[in-house]
């Protein structure tokens, strides 16, 4: 996975096939699982097992008082014309009304209006984890009357300490203000959720500390706001697959590959500072049996030793300069273990497409599944390989890790053996793909995600993001970030 073609952006705009794409995949998916539109005034309670497609809330508020298993917990709360108010009278009262079950993997829609505020910096959210009786800890995705601050939209907790956790902010395109209808949405898988404003994805979390217990929720803050179309739609339990309104997923190859020395921490300190979603790595053992975090089978390329990585010893390996090769002032950069990498992501962000360099022996894969778990980041690592050896010893190993089969040429039944490895992604080059794209498609009716290596060309990453696909391996990730950004 080494291309390197950079070339200038385009100035078309973005389509709007992933648009209708996404819509004909929900769609499928609710047929799939029997369920049509539901009618107002629904609200039913978890099912036991996973139920892609249904909606376990749909509520129009037609029905003229509040809608059995709502609980208003603080402020007031009324019906009135068929719409939800819920008013807060003071900036330190954060008002709420649970209702739902627990799911672990859901899409939260509803149209928002700021009836009136007493500032643009109060408030309204969608209670992402909330328990029915309003005690905290609960999460929340926010947003303000003056949504185009720079904290506009937040993911944020409540602690038990009653204190507030804000983990990312962002700002969006357009003023809410008062008097105006907003259709806002969060999909949540696990940890895991991704804020939409007027269909269009503006920021994302990895934070979210889940409950296994806890509902849904209505907030406001020092705000009159009425509410409208709340809908709670479970979803299948794959987070990779992209959302209608959202952007590629940017996958930094070997970290900022393109301005840094490969599979290094200034690598990825990079690509995480330019915005990446996973940095993507390379792993193989030392004489000893330390995952290092390295491409080649050599250290001759990359470092200023020589020698097959399987042959030196973990010693040896921490003493190599693996930056002056890349420029001078790198020098005395190393090569980090698999666990220094892991410790990184975990303590400054991120999450790892952690890929196993060739063929592993069951026991070298027991000892990189022991490491992931030792960090504690099983939450926040895919394993990918062109190993199916592998994938298959992962799979017994680790069951809760998800897996991705790279690909150099696709094989003649791409959704069939995903099924047979457990797949979460089918992870082709952009060749390959580009010459039977429709597998994009069938791999989604399966539910299978599809991240293309490696294109660093933004003529590429336009054809893959009409095409549907829902992650690119680029040496440029900033670049993408921007590409991304850019096409609205």
């Amino acid at each position: 996975m080494t291309s390197f073609n950079p070339r200038s952006y385009p100035d078309r705009p973005a389509s709007s096939a992933r648009r209708h794409r996404g819509a004909a995949f929900l769609s499928a998916l609710l047929l799939a699982a029997g369920v049509g539109a539901a009618s107002g005034g629904t609200v039913e309670p978890a099912a036991a097992a996973a139920e892609p497609g249904r909606v376990h809330v749909s509520e129009s508020f037609d029905g003229g008082g509040l809608p059995a298993g709502w609980r208003a917990v603080d402020g007031t709360w009324r019906v009135q014309n068929g719409r939800l108010h819920g008013t807060s009278t003071g900036s330190s009262q954060n008002n709420k009304i649970t209702f739902g079950a627990y799911l672990e993997h859901f899409r939260f829609e509803a149209t928002v209006r700021f009836e009136s505020v007493t500032a643009s910096t109060r408030w309204a959210a969608l209670g992402l984890d909330v328990p029915a009786t309003g005690a905290t800890p609960w999460w929340i995705a926010t947003m303000r009357s003056g949504t185009t601050a720079s904290n506009g939209l937040e993911f944020a907790e409540r602690t038990t300490g009653n204190a507030w956790n804000v983990t990312e902010t962002a700002a969006a395109p357009s003023a809410a203000g008062t008097g105006r209808d907003v259709r806002v949405a969060v999909e949540v898988h696990g940890g895991q959720a991704r804020w939409f404003f007027e269909g269009r994805e503006l920021l994302r979390t990895g934070s979210l500390r889940r409950s296994g217990t806890a509902g849904q929720a209505l907030f406001v803050n020092g705000a009159t706001v009425s509410f409208d179309d709340v809908r709670i739609t479970e979803l299948a339990p794959n987070a990779l697959i992209r959302p209608p309104g959202s952007p590629l997923t940017v996958i930094a190859h070997r970290g900022a590959s393109a301005v840094a020395p490969e599979n290094t921490l200034v690598a990825q300190e990079i690509a995480r500072r330019g915005g990446a979603d996973w940095i993507e790595n390379d792993v193989q053992p030392s004489s000893d049996g330390v995952p290092f975090v390295l491409h080649d089978s050599t250290v001759d390329r990359t470092t200023d030793g020589t020698g097959a990585i399987r042959s030196l010893t973990s010693a040896r390996l921490r003493t190599l300069d693996a930056g002056s090769w890349f420029a001078p002032h790198y020098a005395g950069i190393r090569m980090p273990t698999l666990a220094e990498q892991l410790a990184d992501l975990r303590t400054r962000g991120g999450r790892l497409l952690l890929e196993i360099k060739g063929a592993h022996s069951r026991s070298e894969v027991a000892r990189i599944v022991s490491v992931v778990r030792e960090q504690q980041m099983t939450d926040r690592v895919l394993v990918q390989s062109f190993e199916v050896d592998v994938l298959r010893h992962t799979r017994d190993l680790a069951p809760e890790l998800p897996l991705g089969l790279l690909r150099s040429t696709l094989d003649a039944d791409p959704v069939g053996i995903s099924a047979e490895l457990g797949l979460a992604t089918y992870n082709p080059s952009s060749a390959a793909l580009l010459g039977r794209p429709a597998i994009v498609g069938d791999l989604h009716r399966a539910g299978v995600a599809t991240m293309v290596w490696t294109v660093d060309s933004p003529a590429t990453w336009r054809q893959l993001d009409d095409l549907g696909v829902d992650g690119i391996i680029t040496n440029r990730p900033a670049e993408l970030v921007g590409w991304n950004a850019a096409q609205g």
